[in-house]
């Protein structure tokens, strides 16, 4: 069975900046959910293996702007499911 994911936060349009921004995604599963991933722009740059699932990441590492992040989740039995992308506006501050 496919595992049911979904991010909480941030909310689609948020800004957010810094080194350690709280990406928290709610996934479920019928044989339990092994690890969820964290992509950005379709790139994995964070995972977790325990409940509950709130990945970190680094937005210093992104140009300001929009950029989509989305959660995949896998099962033990290799099952994967995936969020909803959710737009989100990097927005650090620039060094003159």
């Amino acid at each position: 069975m496919r595992s049911s994911v979904s991010i909480t936060s941030p909310a689609a349009g948020a800004q957010v900046s810094g080194s350690a921004v709280a990406v928290a995604v709610n996934a479920t599963d019928n044989v339990g959910v092994a690890s969820v991933s964290l992509l950005v722009d379709g790139v994995s740059v964070a995972s977790s293996s325990s409940a509950p699932f709130t990945l970190s990441w680094n937005t210093t590492q992104a140009a300001n702007g929009s950029h989509s992040i989305q959660a995949v989740a896998r099962d033990a039995a290799g099952n994967t499911g995936s969020s909803a992308v959710v737009n989100v506006n990097v927005a650090n501050v620039v060094a003159d």
